[in-house]
C-alpha cells in the first residue's frame, strides 16, 4: 500500500440503507407479533353454532377438524343442531355411512362409571388430546365416550363393521371450539 493511499480520506458510507433495513425488520416484527396474538389457539377450532347458543348451553364445544379427519370422512357442517341441552352433529363416510355426535355437560364421575358397566362393560380405551375415551358397543353399534380434560361429555355413535383405525383417527381430531 503506498503511503499516499493511507493518507486519503475515506469515502463516508451513508446510513439510510441500514436505516431502511432496520425499519423493515421492525415492520415484520410488528407485524408477526399482530398475527401471533390473533391466530387461534392451538388445536381449537371455530364456533359451529352462535356463541350465544354455546354460551347457553354452558359447557365447551368440540367437534372433528376437517383437516385430521381420514380420507373420506367429512364434517357435516349443516348437521349441528341442539336438543335438550345436547349438541348433535354428524360426520359422513363411505356410502351413508356416519358418525353420530352427542356433546353434552359432563356428569359426575360416579356417573359416568356407572354408564361404562351398564352399557359398554367389554370395552377398551384410546388416549386423546380431548380426555381418554371408552370404546365398545351397544348391539350393533360401536359407541365412544370421551369425557373431556373440562367439562363436556363426547358420546359418539357409529356402525359396528367401521375401521377401527379410522374410528380412532376420528377421535383424535376432536378439539375445542374457541
Amino acid at each position: 500500500m503506498n503511503r499516499d493511499e493511507s493518507l486519503r480520506p475515506r469515502r463516508k458510507i451513508s446510513k439510510w440503507p441500514y436505516v431502511m433495513l432496520g425499519l423493515g425488520m421492525t415492520i415484520i416484527l410488528i407485524g408477526l407479533v399482530v398475527w401471533f396474538i390473533n391466530r387461534q389457539p392451538t388445536g381449537t377450532l371455530p364456533y359451529p353454532i352462535s356463541k350465544s347458543e354455546a354460551k347457553q348451553l354452558g359447557f365447551d364445544i368440540y367437534y372433528p377438524s376437517q383437516k385430521l379427519l381420514p380420507a373420506g370422512y367429512t364434517l357435516n357442517k349443516g348437521s349441528f343442531e341442539i336438543t335438550d341441552q345436547v349438541l348433535i352433529y354428524s360426520v359422513s363416510y363411505g356410502v351413508n355411512n356416519k358418525i353420530i355426535f352427542s356433546d353434552q355437560a359432563k356428569p359426575t364421575n360416579t356417573q359416568i362409571q356407572a354408564f361404562y358397566a351398564k352399557y359398554l362393560p367389554l370395552s377398551t380405551t384410546l388416549l386423546t388430546p380431548t380426555g381418554l375415551a371408552t370404546i365398545g358397543a351397544i348391539k350393533l353399534e360401536t359407541v365412544v365416550s370421551i369425557p373431556t380434560n373440562t367439562n363436556s361429555w363426547i358420546i359418539a355413535t357409529a356402525p359396528a363393521n367401521i375401521n377401527q383405525s379410522d374410528l380412532d383417527k376420528v377421535m383424535r381430531s376432536v378439539k375445542i371450539a374457541r
